[in-house]
């Protein structure tokens, strides 16, 4: 983390051509730029002593409060060999952690504020983030944690990455998708350009560590704060690994701990592969945004019976049951209905009716559409793989 601030704080510092230092809350010194043309006396001191005088603490707290929200402009004072100053809080989850500070910061522009705006989140989150123990080691207690589901591997990472029992872990998986539907294993290309994962996504605040598999990849996150931060780049990280489509599934964040990792596992294979296999969900799907489906993966064999007139209409029974799918998944809105499936109104009409009466069901009766809807859901949530 150390080394990743201080880069990032000197390029902040070239931008805007200006000394920069980041302190802690407790007055230690965590990092200065290395632009020496505007130092006073008292940063000179502190790079030094690597920690802020009480003196100059006390003078910098008169003006900056406690907990400032904002951007704070600190006076000069000569008795201390103090310059003027800005200070910008470093927030993160909407609480100070840090103090970023710039000299002589009279008569900023537009474009700088932006720039120091931009390079304060920055700075943030490197702060935020958890120290990094050696990538390959995390890497593997990942596997024996989340995919192995060995209990003993949540307290070697625990030891091996300060600060991981605070906040929340998080896990994203990433499935394959074939042809049709449902999923495929890697092939082995992909597979190893997955297996690299760590290389694309270390630099970030909030990665923890991945692994593959054949039919899967698991990307662990540590974070405080908002959830599932990197999604984005993830995607994006996957995207020149494999070759078809892929879908990600996102677990709900959890406490560290050996129960918590099985349930993200569970949580996150599910949301990925249901994904796959049912494409009115969203992408990528997150387990809290599953809905019934989360009952349905829970039920062994969920009753499809109602369906069953339908599965005997022959050779129209497919286009029968995804009609009333979309129907459904639709709200019963026919005009978006009918722009789904490229039909006319009136072809859609006839297909409803027809639904109607092969079923001898009343497709206006809220029950009624439930129970169809939660029938097909469950053969999708049948036909699922990876456990």
């Amino acid at each position: 983390m150390a080394d990743r601030l201080q880069e990032e704080l000197d390029a902040l510092a070239v931008r805007l051509g200006r000394s920069l230092t980041v302190d802690g809350l407790d007055g230690e010194l965590l990092a200065h730029s290395t632009q020496w043309d505007d130092a006073d006396q008292a940063r000179i001191a502190s790079i030094l002593l690597r920690h802020v005088s009480p003196e100059r603490r006390e003078w910098e707290e008169r003006h900056v409060g406690p907990d400032p929200s904002g951007p704070v402009a600190v006076p000069a004072n000569a008795e201390l060999g103090m310059s003027a100053r800005l200070c910008v809080p470093l927030r993160r989850a909407d609480r100070t952690i840090g103090f970023l500070w710039m000299l002589n910061s009279v008569e900023l522009t537009a474009a700088e504020r932006q720039t120091l705006g931009r390079g304060a989140d920055v700075l943030a989150a490197q702060l935020d983030a958890p120290a990094r123990a050696p990538g390959r080691e995390v890497d593997r207690l990942v596997r024996r944690l989340f995919d192995d589901g060995q209990a003993e591997a949540a307290d070697e990472l625990a030891a091996l990455v300060p600060g991981i029992v605070e906040g929340a872990v998080q896990l994203v998986a990433v499935v394959a998708t074939g042809e049709g539907e449902g999923v495929r294993p890697f092939r082995p290309g992909e597979f190893g350009a997955l297996a690299a994962l760590s290389a694309h996504l270390r630099a970030a605040p909030a990665y923890l560590g991945s692994c593959a598999s054949s039919t899967h990849a698991l990307v662990a996150l540590h974070h405080r704060g908002a959830e599932c931060p990197l999604l984005a780049e993830i995607e994006q990280a996957v995207a020149p690994c494999v070759a078809g489509g892929f879908t990600l599934g996102v677990s709900d964040p959890a406490p560290l701990g050996a129960r918590a990792a099985r349930e993200a596992r569970r949580q996150a294979l599910a949301a990925a592969e249901l994904a796959a296999l049912d494409p009115a969900l969203a992408r990528p799907t997150r387990w809290s945004g599953l809905g019934a489906y989360r009952t349905l993966v829970a039920t062994p064999r969920p009753a499809d019976g109602v369906l069953r007139p339908l599965d005997a209409a022959g050779a129209s029974a497919p286009m029968l049951l995804a009609t009333l799918e979309a129907f459904l998944d639709l709200a019963g809105d026919v005009q978006a209905v009918a722009k789904h499936l490229n039909l006319h109104r009136s072809s859609l009409y006839y297909r409803l009716d027809r639904i109607s009466q092969l079923a001898d069901v009343d497709l206006a009766d809220g029950l009624v559409r439930l129970d169809l809807h939660l029938a097909l859901k469950a053969r999708r949530a049948r036909r699922r793989t990876l456990r």
